[in-house]
């Protein structure tokens, strides 16, 4: 087990946190990186393939643009501020930004279902779901993670908590890039 320490190591210049989280975010490029390559050589050898504004909701979509980047906004700052209250409370204002990105996400689902809007119909509406329900997924775990290092500074103090805000606003930002992408690819294009 690799202990959890607030000093930098001697080998990788980095704490230990930081060194995680740049490794689980290599994971997760990865994982992405193969759906989004699935998309491309899906899309190029499709007979027919909709345009997302014809389908999805355009104006849902840029809602949710918004509100992640200004919840990622949140979430960077907390892990830059100065003193751990005030990146608590910065945290508390990302998370329900995430938590209204998610309301938003639930409403077009089920408008889309609702639509008769299914994985089944059509290669489109797969990739779509699968992208966009594997963010969501992200978002509920990110969620969970901001409670984790919101509740934590009882627990671990000043130190510890302030490595796990760096960590999110770093975990936050790569959900955003990701998001900005399945926007493009899914409601732009």
């Amino acid at each position: 087990m690799i202990p959890y320490t607030i000093e930098r190591r001697s080998d990788t210049g980095v704490t230990n946190v930081t060194m995680g989280i740049w490794l689980f975010l290599a994971s997760e490029v990865m994982l992405f990186g193969a759906l989004f390559s699935a998309y491309a050589l899906l899309r190029v050898s499709a007979v027919n393939w909709p345009s997302g504004r014809d389908v999805l909701s355009v104006t849902r979509g840029a809602a949710n643009t918004a509100i992640l980047l200004v919840m990622t906004g949140f979430a960077w700052r907390a892990r830059s501020a100065g003193d751990i209250a005030a990146g608590r409370r910065r945290l508390l204002v990302a998370s329900i930004l995430a938590m209204m990105f998610l309301v938003v996400k639930g409403v077009e689902y089920s408008s889309e279902l609702g639509r008769g809007l299914v994985p089944s119909v059509s290669t489109f509406l797969a990739m779509y779901f699968t992208l966009t329900g594997l963010h969501a997924l992200h978002v509920v775990c990110g969620l969970i993670a901001n409670v984790w290092a919101l509740t934590g500074v009882t627990r671990v103090g000043t130190e510890m908590t302030t490595g796990r805000l760096r960590a999110l606003g770093l975990y936050w930002a790569f959900v955003d890039v990701i998001w900005m992408i399945i926007f493009v690819l899914m409601y732009l294009s």
